[in-house]
């Protein structure tokens, strides 16, 4: 299993300025991990400052912790040229990170349709949009990709549904075997329906309650969910393993986002990721 991380775990620490990406670089070649999937900040911050990315390419070479995802955000639901426009320059940083696989939103993380008919029309924008990024993405020699993500465009039936309509060779998707819970879906379903067009796998575990307080996110399913250290939560993160094990050439990043302390927790995930692959309880 080739096993990274991603820049998101680091967030709360490089919001607070006390990392930056450089010493994020330092600390996953120091760890178990292996690569990174570099998450954007807020904004346009990777588009507005050229120079970060270059010298965190050329310190990720250095140190021999490849840059293996660019993710994104994005809104697709109109096809919005100015949008598509925004996504290619984002692909450009990716390459510049030297990255082969990039990652985009095609809406905002709590939309969801509210009817079936405006699934449909929105669903036809958003295949429109994904190609345009996906062709251009085939230019620079990166696979394009969308994640199980938010409330619309989440559940293995409708990403596996987009990749086949979108029907190119490079537009895959970044699995995350955890998100399908958000509407409704066990993880062991989102991954086994996933796995075969996936380009990147993330992982990561959750609480999850009939009821909780304050903190908790609710699914569309009225369960209530709790990001924490991979392999203390309530998500079968062995089973998961067990089935992304099959694709041992495709890369694995942990996802943490829970309310612990981020490098404690990261460094636990880890060890617990490698020590369930392993089959050590």
């Amino acid at each position: 299993m080739k096993l990274g991380v991603s820049s998101y775990c680091f967030r709360q620490l490089m919001v607070s300025g006390e990392m930056d990406l450089i010493s994020v670089l330092d600390w996953v070649a120091a760890s178990s991990a292996g690569h990174i999937e570099v998450a954007a900040m807020d904004g346009e911050y990777y588009l507005d400052n050229p120079d970060v990315v270059s010298a965190a390419a050329k310190h990720s070479d250095e140190i021999g912790v490849p840059i293996v995802n660019y993710l994104v955000s994005g809104d697709l639901r109109t096809a919005d040229t100015h949008e598509i426009d925004r996504l290619r320059r984002q692909l450009d940083i990716a390459q510049a990170f030297g990255a082969g696989i990039f990652r985009h939103d095609v809406a905002p993380w709590a939309w969801r349709e509210e009817n079936p008919g405006e699934f449909e029309s929105t669903f036809a924008k958003v295949v429109e949009g994904c190609r345009a990024v996906a062709d251009h993405a085939a230019g620079l020699g990166i696979v394009s990709t969308i994640e199980n993500h938010g409330f619309f465009m989440n559940g293995s039936e409708r990403l596996a549904r987009l990749v086949y309509e979108v029907d190119r060779p490079n537009f895959r998707v970044t699995l995350d075997l955890g998100n399908g819970l958000c509407v409704g879906e066990v993880p062991g379903k989102t991954a086994a329906g996933l796995i075969d067009v996936a380009a990147s796998i993330g992982v990561k575990d959750f609480h999850i309650r009939r009821s909780a307080g304050d903190g908790w996110l609710k699914t569309l399913a009225g369960d209530y969910l709790l990001g924490t250290v991979t392999g203390h939560g309530d998500v079968d993160v062995a089973g998961l393993l067990a089935l992304v094990a099959t694709k041992p050439d495709v890369p694995v990043s942990l996802e943490f986002e829970g309310m612990e302390s981020p490098l404690p927790a990261i460094e636990r995930s880890l060890a617990n990721i490698l020590r369930l692959t392993e089959g050590k309880a």
